[in-house]
């Protein structure tokens, strides 16, 4: 107002000089001017004094009368589905100046519906503006306001129109609920064609005004805060945000009917002018910059929908706890200083059939150079199988780190560096490894505890080295008529793994068994043991290879393994105890089935090399050679059943190794 004053005067003083020359130069003498000006001269100055007074007083008039009778707001509301003016009071003593309480504007266009609302504001508004269907106002200050955005729902694409995120949507009053699409298409294509548009442009600049609601969606604000900037919405043509200062205190954010966070914060927001028919989602953060500061405590993450499967979908339980950002984004980049945080003390994630307990801090930092760090810990976990009667698995002092040599939210690396390491964690019933649903011969363990300690790099390319140690106490093990107990102890070293295909190569591993109990078929072997070396392992979908060193007190256990799988004779089994057994084979499973290549087994007076193949569901086949002493024998195992050849050499075994294939 000020300003629109000081230009009135000054015009007046520039046309009071050119209208009256002569006597202009008089007005430096202020006590002769009476004395000098002539009868025409006074009554021009009058004129030119009282004009101005005329004006006003005519406008204060006029443009009263049309604010209180409505007129303006009938005006903006011609077209109510485009945009429409309400107000409970307003009034004006200056041109432009308006003061009004109880403000609503509103709008829409063929994608969505819009609502601004005041409690009471002095606003300076571009008056013939209004002649072109634009409101444009500036200088706005101040109280309550309330700002509503909707999508419009397709009725062909929604089935329930009366679902729970229908329902949550920002009531609008110019509006039906829910807010629907038109079933005809309109007159004019808006968003292809300039022909016919006639909407409602808004713009506002130098807003400054406290805030009670922003309602966008199903996410809605409550509480205190104060806004300051200013925008420009052209509807289906060009949207220009800020700069805008954004102060939130005290308040609550909703999604649906759910208080997701109390929070406070201040964000500063710059958004580029965009054509908001070119943007899609998330992609108007390319248009954007922004500063957020938020202190957050969060109720719970209850609320965050997860993807479901067949049946019963996993759901997030509690998760109560603190979220704290200082946050730069430029255009979908993350800048350098940034960091977010996250801390919960209770996080509960739970399936049909098992429940995770957690708790976890996860922090995010990006560095100087742009690099960006996610270090999530995890000091305490555990995991359930509710109705099972099982002990929960405990895990202690998890930690993960992912790093990226920048973060952008639209376009994530491809490849990402991490680390993941468990320094404790106990599975005190071995049963929890059974299988559900297994077949009644197959494998199961009947009692022990495993407890172990595992780290695993993996580089941006999906290449990953590790390590494991695995230590089974009493562990329990049945299958078919064989029976295992004893300690186990297993050190794993991963030289090479593909995360990406997935495949994973071992460089070297260690598996030591003491103390271990044997029983099959009645026949009992205490006290074995075995030390067993693995090297350049492979394991691949379908696949699994290895080389086998192993030194062991005898081979009864590989024996009544092989009997159990009916891959050799009966009458074999009893010959090849081996005593003080040493050997080196190669294993390798695949999809269809398995060979195993002995290279050398030497144990008593034993000497056994040769290989065996089985097929699912196929009879074993096989040669080995064996010798003791100056003897040898041949055993060769065909589809039509196992044959014995006395004084067989190795050139026997080596053609009946070559004919099993490659």
């Amino acid at each position: 107002m000020a300003r629109a004053i000081d230009a009135l005067m000054h015009a007046l003083m520039h046309a009071l000089m050119h209208a009256l020359p002569h006597e202009a130069a008089a007005l430096k003498s202020p006590p002769a001017l009476s004395g000098r000006l002539g009868p025409r001269a006074r009554r021009a100055l009058k004129a030119l004094l009282i004009l101005p007074l005329a004006l006003w007083l005519g406008y204060v008039v006029v443009v009263n009368v049309m604010l209180s009778t409505g007129l303006i707001a009938r005006l903006v509301s011609y077209n109510p589905v485009d945009a429409s003016l309400y107000y409970g009071s307003a009034w004006s003593l200056w041109p432009g100046v308006v003061h009004v309480k109880e403000l609503r504007l509103s709008g829409s266009d063929s994608v969505l519906q819009w609502a601004v609302e005041l409690d009471e504001a002095d606003v300076d508004i571009h008056l013939t503006d209004l002649l072109r269907k634009k409101f444009y106002a500036e200088d706005i200050r101040a109280t309550g306001f309330v700002f509503r955005l909707r999508m419009l729902v397709d009725p062909t694409s929604e089935r329930d129109l009366e679902a729970p995120h229908i329902e949550a949507l920002p009531p609008i009053p110019e509006f039906a609920n829910p807010p629907l699409k038109p079933e005809l298409p309109p007159k004019h294509d808006l968003e292809s064609s300039d022909e016919g548009y006639n909407l409602w442009t808004v713009h506002l600049e130098g807003i400054d005004t406290t805030l009670k609601e922003v309602w966008i969606q199903q996410v809605r604000y409550a509480g205190g805060g104060r806004v300051r900037g200013g925008f420009y919405y052209k509807p289906l043509r060009a949207v220009r945000v800020g700069p805008v200062a954004l102060e939130l205190r005290s308040g609550e954010v909703h999604v649906a009917d759910r208080v997701v966070a109390r929070l406070d914060a201040d964000a500063d927001v710059t958004m580029s002018t965009f054509d908001p028919r070119d943007v899609d989602g998330l992609d108007v953060l390319d248009t954007a910059w922004a500063r957020v500061r938020l202190d957050a405590q969060l109720p719970g993450l209850d609320f965050i929908p997860l993807p479901a499967g067949d049946g019963a979908g996993p759901r997030l339980e509690d998760g109560s706890g603190e979220l704290r950002t200082n946050l730069v984004v430029n255009r979908g980049s993350v800048e350098p200083g940034s960091t977010a945080s996250y801390e919960t003390s209770h996080l509960v994630a739970s399936t049909a059939s098992l429940r995770a307990t957690v708790e976890a801090r996860a922090a995010l930092r990006v560095d100087e150079r742009g690099a960006a760090r996610l270090a999530v810990t995890l000091p305490r976990a555990t995991l359930e199988r509710p109705g099972s009667g099982l002990p929960p698995i405990v895990v202690e002092r998890a930690s993960a780190a992912f790093d990226a040599p920048e973060l952008h939210l639209l376009r994530l690396q491809p490849g990402f560096a991490s680390k993941v390491d468990v320094v404790a964690a106990a599975i005190p019933d071995l049963r929890w490894l059974n299988a559900d649903g297994a077949a009644p011969d197959a494998p199961r363990f009947t009692g022990g505890a495993a407890f172990l300690r595992s780290s695993l790099e993996v580089d941006p390319l999906g290449r990953g080295t590790g390590s494991l140690n695995l230590l089974l106490k009493h562990g329990a093990l049945q299958w078919k008529k064989t029976k295992v107990k004893g300690d186990v102890a297993a050190r794993m070293t991963l030289d090479a793994a593909d995360v990406l295909n997935p495949t994973a190569k071992l460089r070297k591993g260690r598996i030591d068994i003491e103390d271990l109990a044997i029983e099959h078929e009645g026949e009992a072997v205490p006290g074995w043991w075995a030390h067993i070396d693995i090297e350049d392992a492979e394991v691949r979908r379908g696949l699994m290879e290895a080389a086998i060193r192993v030194e062991c007190k005898d081979a009864r256990p590989a024996v009544m393994l092989l009997d159990a799988e009916d891959a050799i004779p009966g009458w074999a089994a009893g010959l090849l105890t081996m005593e003080g057994l040493k050997a080196s084979a190669k294993v390798r499973r695949a999809d269809d089935g398995v060979d195993f290549r002995l290279l050398e087994a030497k144990g008593g007076d034993l000497a056994i090399r040769g290989r065996l193949t089985k097929s699912d569901g196929q009879t074993p086949r096989g040669a080995f050679l064996v010798k003791s002493g100056l003897l040898s024998m041949g055993i060769a195992l065909e589809r039509d059943g196992a044959g014995v050849h006395p004084l067989a050499g190795d050139g026997w075994v080596n053609e009946k190794m070559t004919a099993l294939g490659r």
